[in-house]
């Protein structure tokens, strides 16, 4: 007698699987719109918090690594854009700075043109703007005796009167002696470079004596190497044998020559 074999129910079959696709789905759409829209404006706030919740949805046991994409195009334009950016913050800084240097310069240059103008000097000192700075130039017979390097107790007295226009300003100052090209020889001057360069170093203390910062301070010698104008005459001469002050500036120092040549006249 044959026995009829029940049919036995297989295992539950489940419906709900699609759930688990979808919510998968779900999932990778959300850690996308994260990730596009964390990369939309770049800050490390943002960027922290991103990763929190991809290292949540991911893998706990996995950290993800946010600052790889540090490497990214999009990273890499707006970092482009913040230089540019800083760029253009240094040079509006710039011009600003160098307006309110121009401006210094200009006061300065109208409080010597009214000094020289109060104590009757113009034929003895003359002040320019020029692209290297404030330029004050003092002709020798102000200053020296003829052939002399010692400064007259007049000289001192008008460097008296200047140095505290020149204290104000934090500018640093090129003092330069200039000659004429008749030579000089003798055991306190072998040549006209000596005789520039001693009258230069005079001024130098003599300013810094009445307050000018040394470290703000340096003089130099030119000898007859940038004449004003041709030493063919006593009054070419007598300009030529000159003492400038020159309040330089500090902005567009690129542009600025060692020389001024735009107000000099080889010979």
């Amino acid at each position: 007698m044959s026995r009829r074999r029940k049919k036995g129910h297989g295992g539950h079959e489940s419906h709900e699987r699609w759930l688990i696709t979808y919510a998968d789905l779900i999932t990778l759409l959300m850690i996308f719109f994260v990730v596009m829209y964390a990369m939309s404006s770049i800050d490390q706030s943002k960027f922290d918090s991103l990763s929190v919740s991809m290292n949540k949805a991911l893998n706990p046991n996995n950290k993800v690594q946010i600052d790889s994409m540090g490497n990214t195009g999009i990273i890499s334009k707006t970092t482009k854009e913040g230089e540019k950016d800083a760029k253009d913050d240094k040079t509006q800084l710039g011009a600003t700075e160098a307006e309110k240097e121009q401006q210094r310069l200009d006061d300065l240059k109208a409080k010597v043109e009214k000094f020289i103008h109060d104590n009757n000097l113009a034929g003895q000192i003359n002040v320019i703007d020029t692209e290297r700075g404030v330029q004050i130039t003092l002709n020798d017979t102000a200053l020296f005796e003829s052939g002399s390097a010692t400064l007259k107790v007049e000289a001192q007295r008008i460097l008296g009167g200047m140095a505290p226009f020149l204290q104000i300003v934090p500018n640093e100052i090129a003092v330069e002696g200039h000659t004429d090209n008749v030579p000089i020889n003798n055991a306190r001057f072998p040549s006209n470079w000596e005789l520039s360069a001693t009258r230069a170093i005079n001024v130098l203390h003599d300013i810094e004596s009445k307050g000018v910062p040394a470290k703000r301070l340096h003089a130099v010698g030119y000898a007859d190497t940038m004449p004003l104008g041709p030493n063919d005459t006593a009054k070419n001469r007598s300009s030529n044998r000159r003492v400038n002050l020159i309040v330089l500036r500090e902005h567009k120092a690129e542009s600025i020559s060692p020389i001024d040549k735009e107000h000099v006249i080889q010979p």
